[in-house]
């Protein structure tokens, strides 16, 4: 069976910053739709994730001190292993892709 995601739809589920919502899987992949608001805990992963800010701007901390801003229509990779935290002030609607989270499905 063929299925569609309506973002406007998964969006409106979101009530709480840096819960995400799964919209798609494509292999070991998943699309998660998050709010991001206020100061996210720095963490890493096994496998490389992805940021696509649709609304909005971010920022990405590294453990190395580095920051990197992602505004509306941007993109940025985070590779496997590199410690960061996500953060936004204002508030940001971002689609990420990472390996899929078996307790998000």
């Amino acid at each position: 069976m063929k299925a569609k995601a309506n973002i406007a739809q998964a969006a409106a589920r979101l009530t709480e910053p840096f819960k995400h919502v799964a919209i798609g899987r494509v292999d070991d992949y998943c699309a998660y739709l998050t709010r991001i608001q206020g100061t996210y805990l720095f963490h890493q992963h096994a496998k490389d994730e992805m940021y696509l800010v649709m609304e909005g701007e971010i920022t990405v901390d590294y453990a190395d001190g580095s920051s990197v801003t992602v505004g509306q229509g941007e993109a940025l990779v985070v590779e496997a292993g590199e410690r960061h935290r996500s953060r936004s002030e204002a508030g940001a609607l971002v689609l990420m892709f990472k390996a899929c989270d078996l307790f998000a499905e």
